[in-house]
């Protein structure tokens, strides 16, 4: 988020509404295969601050192009916090991206731009960087796609 030199923020920011909508998503992804501790404790630092609210999908809360990406990309981004995304899983992600107006190319890249951001974390590694490589092909990611990855 950036802000403005009066110090407000210059980013739009997400209404209660939104964060339960994807609070409620993360859920929804996490429990398709079982959930996992790791996806669970991402789930709970999100909803943390949340107010009380309802823990339903409600599409229609998300109401900008921001707030219908950031679903999109949480929701990928708990599939892939235990280590292993499932069919169910991206079956759920896929389609409420299509009910969000997604098409198959533009989930292709939600998916591409998560696995990439959380790759590079890596950047930087040499000595397991084989090891590294190889995760990220696991994540679907082509050769180039891993090296731009490690490269930031």
């Amino acid at each position: 988020m950036s802000e403005t030199m009066d110090g407000t923020s210059d980013t739009p920011s997400l209404d209660a509404a939104a964060a339960q909508t994807i609070a409620a998503g993360m859920r929804e992804v996490a429990h398709a295969d079982g959930a996992h501790p790791d996806e669970l404790a991402l789930i709970d630092e999100f909803a943390a601050g949340l107010p009380p609210g309802p823990h339903t999908v409600d599409l229609s809360a998300l109401d900008s192009d921001i707030a219908r990406a950031a679903f999109v990309q949480t929701l990928v981004l708990v599939a892939y916090a235990d280590g292993r995304v499932t069919d169910a899983e991206r079956s759920i992600i896929r389609g409420y991206a299509l009910q969000l107006g997604f098409d198959e190319s533009s989930l292709a890249s939600v998916w591409t731009a998560v696995a990439v951001d959380l790759l590079s974390t890596f950047s930087g590694v040499q000595v397991f960087r084989d090891s590294v490589a190889a995760i990220g092909a696991e994540m679907g990611l082509a050769d180039a796609e891993v090296e731009r990855a490690l490269a930031e």
